[in-house]
């Protein structure tokens, strides 16, 4: 699934994270998380196989051309960097 998020906002903390998600067929994404988002989607209210709403984080992989919007439960890992 492609993600987006409706609202965001940037993270100041440098926090380098690891996914389990392979958005581009390259690997599973590994970089630094430089914003916080969520998106709401109304409709998905009246159907139970659909959330809400969710967590999102926007994750520059370095080896990747552009960032990606990653859902929390993509996440495997997360370690501050100096």
């Amino acid at each position: 699934m492609i993600h987006h998020a409706d609202f965001a906002i940037p993270v100041h903390q440098r926090i380098r994270v690891a996914t389990d998600v392979d958005p581009d067929g390259n690997g599973p994404l590994k970089g630094r998380l430089i914003s916080l988002g969520w998106w709401v989607d109304h409709e998905a209210q009246d159907n139970p196989e659909h959330d809400p709403a969710g967590t999102l984080y926007l994750i520059a992989d370095p080896s990747r051309p552009r960032p990606y919007w990653i859902a929390q439960a993509n996440l495997v890992s997360t370690t501050p960097l100096d």
